[in-house]
């Protein structure tokens, strides 16, 4: 079996596929990338049992079919390092591999039995829809930072799809913030489905995908796939019941506040500099006319205070935040200004942008800490 790509070629699909090589690995197999030749196409697939990604390589010219396993760290590393010229791989009697670069050298790799791979995985999708890699892109760019990193939650640590007639919503909460995105004119095959879909395998996906691209989405019981031209993403999907979200979002905030978003951030990051290093507590006095800004370490010694103008209509009011996810919160904001809808000291903020793309809905939620 001998097949020749470019070093361009080659290095862009490892990149797709290496983000499922496992740091610690159950078995030793799954330190390869599994490499098939059938029929002049060039298939790589790296897996953590969890999640299994697909690259298809670009070739330029091949003989024969077969498969071998190759060393994924120790390419990788080798064909960073490379210049792009034809690279021509050769699997010899035995299972050696040669890997000869042009005008550069030759380098010779010990490959691994395919029968040591696991058997890949096959998804029977009971839901089948297409979205545009931008949109894709943007629903869990706008949710994943609230996503939960405490294992002890598991359902959490995922990002909640919720397929239905005609949209999709996608929602993260780590119990102290949330954001919900919906997204309408998706049209879609099979019944309304809710699935959790690990954060890792999304976050994967958003790093190869382009723009231009148009996955199909498929879901099955377990499992769900991204599929592009270029790549097949396969993952495990989270078991267990998501949280009600939608009994925890307020519709009855009365007090208005509207804000400058890059002004409101800027200010809270600078005077979170002068934060509890536990609590990271920013005190908001909020006004007719303006808003007061305050932190204090009492421990380290230090104080932090500003004030910023604002557009409010709602009796004075004091809250306190934790100022991370305070700037989590206003970096999703793509407009001028933002609106925090309030009630209460004790009450969660309803956070939206002043204005809505098309066909798009989009709201956050982030929950006040005791005042200290």
């Amino acid at each position: 079996m001998k097949f020749t790509f470019t070093q361009a070629s080659i290095h862009r699909s490892l990149q797709r596929v290496m983000g499922a090589v496992p740091v610690r690995m159950p078995m030793p197999s799954l330190g390869n990338i599994f490499f098939r030749l059938k029929d002049g196409s060039l298939d790589i697939t790296a897996t953590d049992l969890e999640i299994t990604i697909t690259s298809k390589v670009e070739i330029i010219e091949s003989e024969g079919d077969g498969s071998v396993l190759i060393q994924a760290k120790r390419l990788q590393e080798l064909v960073s390092k490379l210049p792009d010229v034809p690279l021509e791989v050769e699997v010899h009697e035995g299972r050696k591999v040669t890997l000869n670069c042009e005008g550069v050298g030759v380098y010779t790799l010990p490959g691994g039995d395919p029968m040591d791979f696991p058997e890949l995985p096959s998804v029977e999708a009971k839901i089948n829809f297409k979205i545009s890699g931008e949109f894709l892109k943007r629903l869990i760019s706008k949710t994943v930072f609230a996503v939960s990193r405490d294992d002890m939650r598991p359902i959490l640590t995922g990002i909640l799809m919720q397929i239905r007639s005609n949209e999709l919503r996608v929602v993260a909460t780590d119990g102290h913030r949330l954001s919900r995105i919906i997204r309408r004119g998706i049209e879609f095959s099979g019944e309304a489905r809710d699935v959790v879909i690990p954060m890792k395998a999304l976050n994967l996906l958003t790093r190869s995908l382009d723009d231009a691209d148009e996955p199909e989405i498929g879901i099955a019981e377990t499992r769900a796939y991204f599929y592009t031209e270029h790549q097949r993403l396969i993952t495990r999907l989270i078991d267990g019941h998501y949280p009600k979200y939608e009994s925890v979002i307020p519709d009855d905030n009365p007090y208005k506040m509207t804000v400058n978003a890059d002004e409101f951030m800027a200010t809270v990051g600078r005077v979170s500099i002068f934060a509890n290093q536990i609590s990271h507590q920013v005190k908001l006095s909020i006004s007719d006319m303006d808003m007061k800004l305050e932190t204090e370490d009492p421990e380290l010694g230090g104080r932090g205070e500003e004030k910023i103008a604002i557009d409010y209509s709602g009796e004075p009011l004091e809250i306190a935040y934790n100022s991370s996810y305070l700037i989590d919160v206003l970096r999703q904001i793509d407009t001028e200004e933002v609106v925090f809808a309030l009630k209460s000291t004790n009450d969660a903020a309803v956070v939206t942008a002043t204005g809505q793309q098309e066909d798009e809905d989009h709201l956050m939620l982030l929950m006040p800490i005791r005042l200290k």
